[in-house]
């Protein structure tokens, strides 16, 4: 049976793993070295002085004041959105993100009570707008059909309404 501070920790390694994998998600689109580490390196001071008051915050607050510090991060940061995948990244802060404080940006910001990122919000969080996000996705959907059309012109099997496994290991379909 696991204590309360053994699910408290439990918690917090989770919030942690899905913030760094955010992180992750945007340092790659950091156009300089440089700002990749005076953002990750101020994220992670910031963390590691809120998990330093693990014991007097409840977990709520924890993943409140984490995804607020996420946020002034990136808002500070410089973006290339030529380098995100605007859908993924919208998905993996909605998951990992604090509701609370997406809401309270909503509400603030927008007027609009809801407990997730749209892709308008997330264009203001990054300094770009929406219709550049919404055409970044639409180059990555492109480029996706592109190479799925090359692949189903090279490989016969994938032109079959069911597609079988060992169809791929004949070399009738190869």
């Amino acid at each position: 049976m696991k204590t309360k501070t053994s699910e408290k920790e439990d918690h917090l390694m989770k919030l942690v793993q899905g913030l760094n994998l955010c992180m992750s998600e945007v340092t790659q689109a950091m156009p300089s070295l440089l700002s990749t580490q005076q953002a990750s390196r101020s994220f992670t001071v910031a963390r590691k002085k809120l998990l330093a008051q693990a014991e007097k915050l409840d977990g709520e607050e924890i993943h409140f004041q984490l995804s607020q510090v996420f946020i002034a991060t990136l808002t500070q940061s410089k973006i290339n959105i030529d380098q995100i995948f605007p859908n993924r990244l919208l998905r993996l802060l909605n998951r990992h993100l604090s509701r609370t404080l997406i809401y309270d940006l909503n509400c603030d910001i927008y007027h609009k009570p809801r407990t997730t990122l749209s892709m308008e919000l997330l264009a203001k969080i990054l300094g770009c707008t929406r219709n550049q996000l919404n055409y970044r996705q639409q180059q990555i959907d492109s480029e996706y059909r592109l190479k799925l059309s090359r692949l189903k012109a090279k490989c016969e099997a994938l032109k079959h309404p069911q597609i079988d496994p060992s169809m791929f290991w004949r070399t009738e379909y190869a």
